[in-house]
């Protein structure tokens, strides 16, 4: 009963985007503002509505569409799918007219996906590729009137099937040619059926283009006529889009999801299966934080906190050793050590570092003094000097007088 009660559902759906599409072209006929639509809660439709219906005229699959119609819910739903169950959810009781409309948004859940297997099959069946048809050779070489071939058809292989979008045409990309051997039958029968053998265009490859592009593929499977654009496909002024069908630049209209009311209960929903920082992953049908991120996307020395979603710093205060404290905006320990002037600080090893050694001190005449890591010239008795000699009071010594420098 809820399968019989649903699908009317989505008939219904399907229904209001028809009517929808019609409504559009009447008010723009009438020049009159449509009335917005709502098809689920978490989607919105603005004037024109044909947005929309774009969308889920262009789906490619089962998948896309439910995508479209039932965004927050759909990944759950397969996952569920997956694990043999199914979601529960309340139903609206009368005292909470606000959830009238929640049938709707979770009509998904009660879905046969056996069903959505059936319709996946039948839709891969219909996509664009090469397929094996009968070709009349007389028509396709366009042999005189007195002339037939037998067999009178060959199996060849042509582009068939249907595009997901109105704008696009299902078209060979790539082509072989396969040689077939034919009886050539001419009459009246002057000779005897003669074998001949005549080259076939084999499409080996297949894609949905746009008309711009068929007018540049040489095969063509499609045997009507085209129409013609008046102008080439160009750059449209902005908040407009090029548009296939019409031909022209179209004002582009985006439909955006609605976000959640304040009011309403997100606990039966994805906040209460994943929480607010996590949603859940196609593939795996597992909680994950949002954005994609990753224990490898928090930087040196984080790690991903998993409940929170939060890249924390693992480092402690007391990991960090003697002089250094814990910088929690890089989560690096950084040196706390203050050092006199002449004393500066070696970041590497953390410790305050003299800049004069003995040996320095030595070089300039003077005494190196630890305590104040500077170097000390000690008071010296001047003492007379020989001739070409003169006292220098930096050394305490008698130097060549040409050693003086120049003032």
């Amino acid at each position: 009963m809820p399968l019989y009660g649903h699908c009317v559902t989505l008939s219904k759906s399907l229904h209001l985007l028809r009517s929808m599409s019609k409504q559009s072209k009447e008010c723009n006929r009438r020049g009159r503002k449509c009335v917005k639509v709502s098809l689920d809660k978490s989607v919105s439709y603005d004037d024109p509505v044909p947005t929309i219906e774009e969308q889920l005229r262009s789906a490619s699959s089962v998948d896309e569409l439910m995508k479209i119609i039932y965004p927050e819910y759909w990944t759950m739903l397969k996952c569920q799918s997956k694990r043999g169950g199914r979601f529960h959810f309340k139903e609206p009781s009368a005292s909470d007219p606000g959830q009238e409309d929640e049938p709707m948004a979770f009509a998904a859940a009660h879905y046969n996906f056996e069903i959505f297997k059936s319709i996946e099959a039948e839709w891969r069946k219909t996509q664009c590729m090469p397929r094996e048809v009968c070709l009349d050779v007389g028509k396709e070489f366009g042999a005189a009137a007195n002339t037939f071939f037998k067999p009178t058809c060959v199996s060849v292989y042509r582009c068939g099937g249907c595009c997901n979008s109105e704008g696009l045409q299902c078209m060979n990309i790539s082509t072989s040619y396969v040689s077939k051997t034919l009886f050539e039958i001419v009459v009246p029968l002057s000779q005897r059926p003669k074998p001949v053998t005549i080259s076939f265009a084999n499409h080996t490859a297949c894609r949905c283009l746009s008309k711009p592009d068929v007018y540049r593929q040489v095969h063509s499977i499609i045997r009507r006529s085209l129409a013609e654009c008046d102008g080439a496909n160009r750059t449209c002024p902005k908040d407009h889009v090029w548009s296939v069908p019409l031909c022209r630049c179209v004002v582009q209209h985006d439909f955006t999801f609605a976000p959640p009311s304040p009011d309403s209960r997100s606990s039966d929903g994805l906040s209460d299966l994943c929480g607010p920082n996590k949603e859940l992953d196609d593939e795996s049908c597992q909680c994950v934080c949002k954005g994609g991120l990753r224990p490898s996307s928090c930087g040196p020395n984080r790690e991903l906190d998993r409940e929170s979603c939060q890249c924390v710093c693992k480092l402690s205060a007391a990991s960090c050793g003697p002089n250094r404290v814990l910088d929690r905006s890089t989560c690096q320990c950084v040196c706390a050590k203050s050092c006199p002037k002449n004393q500066p600080l070696n970041p590497a090893k953390c410790t305050c570092e003299c800049t004069e050694t003995p040996n320095k001190c030595f070089l300039r005449g003077r005494r190196f003094r630890p305590q104040t890591c500077s170097c000390h010239a000690p008071p010296c008795r001047r003492r007379a000097c020989e001739t070409g000699y003169y006292f220098s009071e930096e050394v305490c010594h008698c130097v060549p007088t040409y050693w003086r420098p120049s003032r």
